[in-house]
């Protein structure tokens, strides 16, 4: 008898593969807490406590530099402006990260002139306080900032005095107060190469990844920093992610980073780029994480973890629209393990799965006895549909799919007395 063939249009391109039956997705919720921070771009942002996250400076809508202190604190759903007499001068571009539990380190930033001040703001007294140390990196705006320790914050590169860009990598130490450059071999491919806007996010204690940056043209490398073995490292992921500066990363679950927006040409999307990835050292490897809702596309916005499984995100700049932002947004990531109950699938109905060829190409065999079918996503949105008006015949269904960002995909076929629920599976 002769086989029907379906050639269903669709487009999908499996940005990650694996053999393990997990994936994950994002879960973005706007916040709309009673107080917030007026439109701002470029200011530093950290986690801070328990459930709270310190945003300082930028720059507002008027292109004015700032000198306000913001703690946003999730149990209250609330900003909470934190007046001191001593703080930090007005400035933007600066990098903050956390580095004791209670404690955000700041440095650097530019005004009329680039900074190269050390500043510690201390949750449990709510005040800043300057660090005169001996030795400190040079004046520089727009560099990367994140925790190594308990007690160690590293940087690294940045735009400095005279428009010039670096690659040198410092630690600070909280216990002596004092900034060390860290050795690194001026060979090349030693270390990340010189730029701005890059972004680093602690992945484990003594580990830091880094990724993007800009000089000339948007970076795409990714590098590991390890403190043990007192060197960068250069990774080459099976999966990159675009290139990428401006934008801004942190820790959401041990090993794992991700980063959202920034200011990124691929296909067009300048500084107004709304996509959300995920790096997992455990894979060595980039993922684009499928999301239901999103924020508007923005860059020199903040990012900060909170929680478990969860980052904020505040403000930044959409070079389209030339919107500056003041919205608050929650990032839950799910994790989902191998079968995810949903409104129109229950475990017992997933009676196989569906793997890709090489070539990326499904083939489903016996679809007979059924009359129509979906594609549907994670979230039980029907991405495609089909029709099968035949019955009691052997037919295979073709299915060449090319651009759906990543994630579980389910097809149901349906019949008279019940549905056939197959499964698409990603493969190395």
């Amino acid at each position: 008898m002769k086989t029907k063939i379906f050639f269903l249009q669709l487009a999908f391109i499996f940005l990650f593969a694996t053999h393990i039956c997990t994936a994950q997705t994002g879960i973005w919720t706007e916040l709309k807490p009673q107080n917030s921070p007026s439109p701002r771009a470029a200011f530093g942002m950290a986690e801070i406590g328990d459930n709270n996250t310190i945003i300082f400076g930028g720059i507002d809508i008027n292109y004015k530099s700032l000198d306000e202190t913001w703690i946003y604190n999730f149990d209250e759903i609330n900003w909470i402006q934190v007046n001191t007499d001593i703080h930090p001068v007005k400035r933007y571009d600066l990098r903050m990260a956390r580095i004791t539990k209670n404690k955000v380190l700041l440095f650097g930033g530019w005004d009329t002139d680039y900074y190269n001040d050390t500043w510690i703001f201390d949750l449990d007294s709510l005040s800043w306080k300057e660090i005169k140390s001996i030795n400190k990196p040079s004046a520089r705006r727009n560099f990367g900032l994140a925790q190594l320790y308990d007690g160690k914050v590293l940087l690294f590169g940045g735009d400095t005095i005279g428009g010039s860009y670096s690659n040198d990598t410092w630690i600070y130490e909280n216990d002596s107060n004092n900034w060390s450059e860290f050795p690194i071999s001026n060979l090349i491919n030693t270390r990340p190469p010189k730029c701005e806007g890059a972004m680093l996010a602690q992945l484990d204690t003594g580990m830091v990844l880094y990724y993007g940056g800009f000089n000339e043209n948007e970076f795409d490398e990714t590098w590991l920093l390890d403190y043990n073995l007192k060197k960068w490292i250069k990774l080459e992921p099976k999966f990159k992610s675009v290139s990428i500066a401006s934008s801004a990363m942190a820790n959401i679950r041990k090993n794992q980073v991700v980063f959202w927006g920034g200011d990124c040409e691929w296909q067009g999307g300048g500084a107004h780029y709304d996509e959300l990835w995920l790096f997992n050292l455990k894979d060595t490897t980039w993922k684009k994480i499928q999301t239901n809702i999103k924020p508007d596309g923005r860059y020199l916005h903040g990012i900060s973890k909170l929680g478990q499984d969860s980052i904020l995100l505040f403000g930044g700049l959409n070079n389209n629209t030339g919107l500056e932002h003041n919205d608050t947004w929650l990032l839950t990531m799910d994790r989902i393990d191998d079968v995810r109950e949903n409104t129109f699938a229950k475990s017992e109905n997933i009676k196989s799965y569906l793997i890709p060829d090489k070539n990326r190409n499904f083939i489903l065999n016996g679809t007979e006895n059924f009359s129509y079918g979906n594609l549907y996503d994670i979230y039980g949105k029907i991405i495609y549909s089909f029709s099968l008006d035949y019955t009691n015949r052997k037919c295979t269904i073709e299915l060449n799919l090319q651009t759906l960002s990543n994630g579980i995909y389910f097809i149901v076929l349906y019949k008279n007395q019940g549905i056939k629920v197959i499964k698409i599976l990603e493969e190395d």
